[in-house]
């Protein structure tokens, strides 16, 4: 009950008391009162109807925003798609495989720094990673699928997959101009079940990803990043390592496993949250990926929004796939 019901109640009760010695009186004064009490509960209900519906559809409106998806809920995305893509290419006449995600390089999981010193300890510098990534590339029975089939069979089969020709789709992608796709094919089909508008869908997906990859350069050219490299290099100089940039550590240990590795990395990581090099790496990269977002905000917001409302779409496909 409201505070300003509770005082017209109370203003009632007082009222009825005073008037006690006239009972015609007070008749005529309850029928009165009691029926602007009636209109003032009327009125108090008709509110906190109001504030409930307006409350509920503030919920829902909160909920059915979009957010940026996780890791895991892109890898549900992604299973999905392969699942659909499977089930068209059977219709076509071929087979295809829902293989599991291949795992991110380190250039994905850190494109500047390894500022994790866990994940440096468990997994250097990501040489790991790399075997796994080439054992399935070797392994894919997609590949090897399609390297079985004829000259004929394979053309028919790629056709299947990625349409006829690069029509139907088209971007303007930053640094790229113009790109095109066939909106037919399996590929195209998956996507379409999944993100139900494929041509927003193929605009915004090229367009962001160029976006990641401009404002990675953007980032490793700022001049405001110079001072903290510098640090960031003071502090690996003071280990006893030789390294004035976090690129020189990642040439050293990419391609063979060397002495040191694991513990240049952890060197590594700590020193970049140190000296403050990974705060101002996601200051800068967070600055830099708003300003472009802002020169594109149609494909951003559709991005989000269509990967979003797809979510559930693919939770139910893996689950029935």
């Amino acid at each position: 009950m409201s505070a300003q019901l509770r005082l017209y109640k109370a203003h009632f009760r007082a009222s009825r008391k005073a008037d006690g010695n006239s009972d015609a009186t007070c008749r005529i004064r309850r029928s009165g009162r009691t029926a602007f009490l009636a209109a003032l509960l009327a009125a108090a209900l008709a509110c906190m109807t109001a504030c409930e519906s307006a409350g509920s559809q503030t919920a829902q409106a909160r909920q059915e925003s979009p957010r940026l998806l996780t890791v895991e809920e892109r890898e549900v995305l992604a299973q999905a798609e392969k699942i659909l893509t499977r089930d068209c290419m059977k219709r076509e006449g071929f087979s295809f495989w829902v293989t599991p995600e291949i795992p991110e390089p380190l250039e994905r999981l850190f494109p500047y720094v390894i500022d994790d010193k866990e994940w440096a300890a468990a997994n250097g510098y990501g040489r790991g990673i790399r075997e796994r990534r080439e054992a399935l590339a070797r392994s894919d029975p997609n590949r090897r699928y399609f390297d079985r089939l004829s000259a004929d069979r394979k053309a028919a089969a790629i056709t299947a997959l990625n349409g006829p020709t690069s029509e139907g789709l088209e971007a303007d992608v930053p640094g790229m101009g113009r790109i095109r796709h066939s909106d037919k094919g399996c590929v195209s089909y998956a996507q379409r079940e999944l993100y139900t508008d494929l041509r927003a869908w193929y605009r915004a997906k090229k367009v962001t990803d160029a976006l990641d990859r401009t404002a990675r350069v953007a980032v490793v050219g700022d001049p405001k990043l110079l001072p903290a490299t510098r640090q960031w290099a003071a502090c690996m100089h003071e280990r006893g390592l030789p390294y004035d940039m976090p690129q020189k550590t990642r040439e050293r240990f990419a391609l063979r496993p060397e002495a040191g590795e694991f513990a240049t990395a952890q060197a590594e990581a700590a020193c970049a949250r140190s000296t403050g090099l990974a705060a101002t790496l996601r200051e800068l990269s967070r600055a830099h990926r708003q300003r472009m977002d802002s020169r594109h905000p149609t494909e951003v917001k559709n991005r989000a929004l269509l990967e979003y409302k797809a979510l559930s779409r693919a939770r139910d496909i893996v689950r029935r796939g």
